[in-house]
C-alpha cells in the first residue's frame, strides 16, 4: 500500500512537471513571436499549477502523518516532493511574468533580444530532463541539468551587459524597454535555478546524499 501511495505521488509530480514544461514551451513560442503562441494558455495553466501544487503538499503531509514504517527513501520522496512542487510552481510564475512582459513589448512592436528565447529553450530542456530523472530514479543525468544552468547564467550575463551598456544616456522610452528586458532575463535565469534545485533535490531523494558541485 505504501509503495502504491508513493507511486501515485510521483505521478502527481510528473503531471505537475508536464504542465510546467508545457508553460515553458509556450513561453518559448511567445519569445520567438510564433503566431500560434497563446498567452492565455500560460495564464490558465498558472492557476491549475497553483492548485495542483497545494494538493500535492496536502497529500504528502497526509501520507507522512497517517502511515507508519515508512522507509528512508519513501520519507525523502514525500518531503522532497513538496519542495519539488513548490519549485515547479515558482518556475511557472516566472514564466508567466516573462510572457506578460514580452506580450506588452510585442504590442509596442519592440525587438525582443534573441538570448531570451535561447535561455528559455535551455530551461525547457532542463525541466524535461529533471522530470525523467525524478520519474526513473536515475541520477546520472542530473549533473547535465546543473551544467545547462551554467549556460543559462552565461547568456544572462551577456544579455545583462548588453542591455546595461550606455543605459544612462538612453532616452527614457529606450531605457524603460531595456529595463523590462532585464527583468525578463532575470526571471528566466531564476527559472534555470529552479530546475537546478529540482535536479539536486531529486539526487538527494534517490541517494540520500547531497550532490557536490564545483563553485
Amino acid at each position: 500500500m505504501k509503495t502504491q501511495a508513493i507511486t501515485i505521488m510521483k505521478e502527481d509530480i510528473l503531471s505537475l512537471g508536464r504542465m510546467v514544461s508545457s508553460t515553458v514551451a509556450e513561453l518559448v513560442k511567445v519569445l520567438n513571436r510564433d503566431p500560434a503562441a497563446q498567452l492565455e494558455l500560460i495564464e490558465q495553466q498558472e492557476e491549475l499549477i497553483n492548485e495542483k501544487c497545494l494538493r500535492i503538499e496536502e497529500k504528502c503531509l497526509d501520507l507522512l502523518t497517517e502511515r507508519d514504517g515508512l522507509q528512508p527513501q519513501e520519507i525523502r520522496t514525500l518531503v522532497g516532493s513538496t519542495l519539488l512542487a513548490a519549485k515547479f510552481e515558482r518556475l511557472a510564475d516566472h514564466a508567466h511574468r516573462v510572457a506578460k512582459l514580452i506580450s506588452w513589448a510585442a504590442e509596442d512592436g519592440l525587438q525582443v533580444p534573441p538570448e531570451l528565447a535561447e535561455m528559455s529553450g535551455i530551461v525547457h530542456r532542463m525541466v524535461e530532463e529533471s522530470l525523467i530523472c525524478y520519474l526513473t530514479d536515475d541520477v546520472d543525468g542530473i549533473p547535465q541539468v546543473v551544467q545547462r544552468d551554467s549556460h543559462v547564467n552565461y547568456l544572462h550575463d551577456i544579455l545583462s551587459k548588453k542591455l546595461l551598456s550606455d543605459l544612462g544616456v538612453q532616452e527614457q522610452e529606450e531605457a524603460q524597454t531595456r529595463t523590462q528586458f532585464l527583468f525578463c532575463a532575470r526571471y528566466v535565469e531564476r527559472m534555470g535555478d529552479c530546475c537546478t534545485s529540482i535536479a539536486k533535490k531529486t539526487y538527494f531523494i534517490v541517494t540520500g546524499t547531497r550532490l557536490k558541485t564545483e563553485g
